[in-house]
């Protein structure tokens, strides 16, 4: 066999595993599980001796609301803490440009782009901005749970990955 075919075949299969991005974003979350649990905790014993001392006075209906508060509070947060398992996972490989979306339910977005055609445009407004990846006729929006100082990172990191990428693989 030719040796420049052999090099050729071993330049095509590093090219081909060279990941210029591999990003998975989430949306933050300010309370941890353990202050979860102290916030319940808390929520818990206030209601509770209220309660308590609504029972005392003869009015033990109200007993059973605080009750309730405390199990609408504790559903509100897990439905809360639920929706804070989106996920979005963005890689730019091997020609491939592709991003994941991931849902609580277990369903899945995917886009593939063509990394040639992408840009990245970041739009802002007084109170929010939105994240867009274009590529010829798909327009993905990303990154909506992020903060506006996180979507202008998660730009500028995008745009460079495609600039190393665009440099790689110019013709």
């Amino acid at each position: 066999m030719n040796p420049l075919k052999i090099f050729e075949i071993i330049y095509i299969s590093i090219m081909a595993n060279i990941n210029f991005l591999n990003l998975t974003i989430y949306p933050h979350r300010s309370l941890s599980k353990r202050g979860f649990r102290i916030l319940m905790l808390i929520i818990m014993v206030l209601c509770l001796s209220g309660g308590f001392i609504f029972w005392m006075l003869g009015a033990w209906p109200v007993f059973g609301f605080f009750g309730l508060d405390i199990i609408l509070i504790y559903l509100a947060f897990k439905i809360n803490y639920r929706s804070g398992e989106v996920y979005e996972h963005i890689s730019l490989a091997s020609k491939k440009f592709k991003i994941s979306r991931g849902f609580p339910s277990g369903k899945l977005q995917v886009w593939e782009l063509d990394p040639h055609w992408a840009k990245v445009e970041l739009i802002k407004d007084k109170n929010q901005s939105q994240l867009f990846i274009k590529s010829e006729n798909k327009v993905v929006s990303i990154g909506s749970f992020l903060n506006s100082f996180a979507k202008e990172n998660l730009e500028k990191k995008i745009n460079e990955s495609i600039q190393r990428y665009r440099k790689t693989y110019s013709v």
